[in-house]
C-alpha cells in the first residue's frame, strides 16, 4: 500500500504502536459521543483493534482503516475508515480525530485526499453518515463536497438512544469542483 500524503498529513496503514493513541482518544466521552463503538478502549482491545487494521486490504473490496498523523509530528492523531463495495463502483467513508487536532483542517485535507485515491481509483460515488446532531460532522461533509441527500430515521441506537441519521453522496465531479 502506497500511503497518501498532503501537504500537512500522512495516511498509513496501522501500526502496532498505535494502539495506546487510538485507545486514548476512541475513550474520550467528546470522541465517542456519536460513535457506535463503546468506550472507554482499553488497551488490549485496542490492540486488538489495531490488529485487525493491520490485515484489512486498502485495494480490496471491502473495509480499511487509514491511520492518520501529521508530516512534521509523526504520531497517531485519527483514523479514517474506507468501505469499498463489491464491484468497486460504490465507497463509504468516516472519520475521527483527537480532539486536541480538530479545527485545523485536518479532517477536511484528509476526506478530500481520500476521496480523490478512490476516485482515480474508479469509485463513481462515496457515501457518509452522520447523527443529525452531529453538527461538525454534517459541516465538514459539505466543506469536502458531500451533498446532503437524505435521512434515515433512528438508524443507530447509540448507547441506547435512537439517533436520526443524515445521508450524504459526492460524485467525483463534485470533489473536482470544491478542491
Amino acid at each position: 500500500m502506497t500511503d497518501i500524503v498532503t501537504r500537512r498529513l500522512r495516511l498509513r496503514r496501522f501500526r502496532t504502536d498505535d494502539a495506546p493513541a487510538l485507545a486514548r482518544y476512541r475513550s474520550d466521552p467528546s470522541v465517542a459521543r456519536y460513535q457506535t463503538w463503546r468506550s472507554p478502549i482499553g488497551r488490549a482491545e485496542a490492540e486488538k483493534i489495531v490488529a485487525g487494521y493491520r490485515a484489512e486490504n486498502p485495494d480490496g473490496p471491502g473495509f480499511f482503516q487509514y491511520a492518520i498523523e501529521r508530516n512534521r509530528r509523526p504520531g497517531l492523531i485519527g483514523d479514517l475508515a474506507v468501505a469499498i463495495e463489491a464491484g468497486g463502483g460504490q465507497a463509504a467513508m468516516g472519520i475521527t480525530l483527537a480532539p486536541d487536532v480538530r479545527q485545523h483542517g485536518y479532517a477536511t485535507e484528509a476526506m478530500a485526499a481520500v476521496a480523490d485515491r478512490l476516485f482515480t481509483r474508479g469509485v463513481r460515488r462515496i457515501t457518509a453518515a452522520c447523527d443529525t446532531r452531529n453538527t461538525a460532522s454534517a459541516r465538514l461533509l459539505r466543506r469536502v463536497g458531500f451533498e446532503e441527500w437524505g435521512r434515515e430515521k433512528q438508524y443507530a441506537a447509540e448507547r441506547g438512544t435512537h439517533a436520526d441519521y443524515l445521508l450524504f453522496a459526492m460524485s467525483n465531479e463534485r470533489l473536482r469542483r470544491t478542491s
